[in-house]
């Protein structure tokens, strides 16, 4: 409103690619800046200047000092990795000069994706991945690690599951190994927040085919009660006879 009668050149809007791909935990601050770009839209709908550009994390700057080592890993094996200052500056260049109203500058990993759970929505045209079952909650569906399950014995197939999770946990947490994983020793003592919680359940879906809640690790507060809980969803009660 206190713009709309000068004579601009620019209007940029700085965003961020969570109103754009989403981002864990950040439900409010990706509607904040949906709204910035689609405040664009309408300015350049109706002549004036606009340029909302969506960035994705820059290195060294920003929120990013604000994010410990695990968040860091977390945001690189999620497939987008911070932009370098040159990197930045070119592409503020480029989305300024387009003559798109909203662009998103960001850096994103393709290979990091494919590994993913789960690609977002919005790149699923340009990320082929291995098409997936859908998860089911147990009933009527037996995954590949519940088929081999059933034809071991109750000892091994506690370890099986048990080394399972840790690996999934290990991953989650960007551990090299999952011998760093102690058995008993609780999510919270791990390093778990709600960001890594959901996660680990994401990876636990994809691995066992069930639709597991976001709860998981409060639910079942170490890794060997995780992994009895997954022992039950997965098997039917009486398996003697498979």
């Amino acid at each position: 409103q206190l713009t709309a009668d000068l004579d601009l050149a620019f209007f940029v809007l700085y965003s961020s690619a969570a109103g754009v791909l989403g981002s864990a935990g950040q439900a409010n601050y990706a509607a904040a800046n949906a709204f910035l770009d689609a405040l664009a839209t309408h300015r350049h709908t109706t002549g004036l200047p606009a340029t909302s550009l969506a960035w994705g994390p820059w290195a060294d700057s920003g929120m990013l000092q604000n994010l410990d080592a695990a968040d860091l890993a977390r945001m690189r094996r999620g497939g987008i990795p911070p932009l370098a200052p040159d990197e930045g500056l070119a592409l503020f260049d480029a989305g300024v000069v387009s003559g798109v109203p909203a662009v998103a500058p960001v850096r994103l990993n393709l290979a990091a994706f494919r590994k993913a759970p789960a690609v977002p929505a919005l790149l699923r045209g340009l990320i082929r991945t291995p098409s997936r079952r859908t998860a089911q909650t147990g009933t009527g569906h037996t995954s590949a690690l519940a088929q081999r399950l059933l034809t071991l014995p109750t000892p091994e197939r506690t370890r099986l599951l048990l080394d399972t999770v840790r690996a999934e946990i290990a991953a989650v947490l960007g551990h090299d190994t999952p011998d760093t994983i102690p058995a008993e020793r609780a999510f919270t003592e791990l390093g778990f927040d709600s960001l890594t919680a959901v996660e680990l359940r994401n990876h636990l879906n994809t691995v066992t085919g069930l639709r597991l809640p976001a709860t998981l690790v409060f639910d079942h507060p170490n890794p060997t009660l995780l992994a009895h809980h997954i022992e039950t969803e997965l098997l039917p009660t009486d398996t003697t006879n498979p």
